[in-house]
């Protein structure tokens, strides 16, 4: 393909998450989760006081929203079009419990050991071009990202009868002093909630498609679902299939390809804990959208 480097800084350096998948182990589907109540239009008078009805617990229909943080961040270790979902290939079957098939993927990004990629509502992120490369020209239904199970979350809600809540180095725990506030890592531990590890969620209706995603070990296996687990382990890696609603087409024209970051109201969970004393953040949902030129 002509004009590599030109084409490389466009399609590696500028991506648009625009759909939902489930980040978040609190709750099994996070994109049936509202938006969080604006706090500056919003009196939101306590966290869970049963019988308040401007409680944090009462708004958002059971404590549980979805926010923008100040900062998000993954690591990445691959990101690329297959012609085939890698993890379910024949479309009947999931191969959990062996490594995806990736025979049909072609790689724009690929860094074994990973980079991190933090970014902000409407910000991008650079990745180092040496570990790009061209995709092979042809048409493709599927997107895929290989990302860390692990994601760096920032961010603050408030004021809550009068508190603002800051995430803090500690996940599932904040303070109300601005002092602390620092970036939480919020593990993905399940795809169901707690109390059985779901490993894996697939055709979740999306904007422009449906998401599916797999917990990966760290040799690359898919994890199976076993609900005598309250949450999977040994994961180490999320594997991310789009199936485009529209095929994507490389061709040797093609200048350049579209993504651009976009987690307000979106990229972050907000959460109370069970005895309603405190309110945590966590990670969410994202999606991605992707437009040739």
């Amino acid at each position: 393909m002509k004009n590599k480097k030109a084409l490389i800084k466009t399609l590696i350096f500028s991506l648009t998450f625009l759909g939902t998948i489930s980040l978040s182990q609190n709750k099994v589907n996070a994109s049936e989760s509202p938006e969080c109540p604006d706090p500056a239009t919003t009196t939101i008078t306590s966290i869970a006081d049963r019988g308040d009805p401007t409680s944090f617990y009462a708004l958002t229909g059971g404590g549980f929203c979805k926010g923008t943080p100040d900062s998000y961040g993954v690591t990445v270790y691959k990101m690329g079009f297959c012609t085939k979902n890698p993890a379910n290939p024949t479309g009947s079957s999931v191969l959990a419990g062996s490594t995806p098939d990736y025979t049909s993927c072609s790689w724009t990004f690929d860094k074994p050991t990973g980079e991190p990629a933090n970014f902000s509502a409407g910000g991008s992120i650079d990745l180092t071009e040496t570990y790009a490369s061209d995709p092979a020209a042809g048409t493709y239904p599927y997107a895929v990202m290989m990302i860390s199970k692990d994601f760096r979350i920032k961010g603050k809600f408030g004021p809550v009868g009068g508190n603002t809540y800051y995430s803090t180095t500690t996940f599932q725990s904040s303070s109300t002093d601005i002092d602390d506030y620092a970036t939480t890592d919020a593990p993905l531990n399940t795809f169901g909630g707690p109390g059985s590890c779901t490993a894996y969620t697939e055709g979740e209706v999306v904007t422009d498609g449906t998401i599916s995603a797999y917990l990966l070990d760290s040799s690359g296996t898919m994890l199976v679902n076993d609900s005598s687990l309250s949450e999977c382990s040994g994961q180490e890696k999320l594997l991310g299939v789009m199936n485009m609603s529209s095929d994507l087409t490389i061709s040797d024209t093609t200048k350049g390809l579209k993504m651009t970051f976009a987690v307000t109201n979106n990229g972050m969970s907000v959460v109370t804990n069970e005895a309603g004393t405190d309110i945590f953040v966590d990670s969410g949902p994202f999606s991605v959208k992707f437009e040739t030129f």
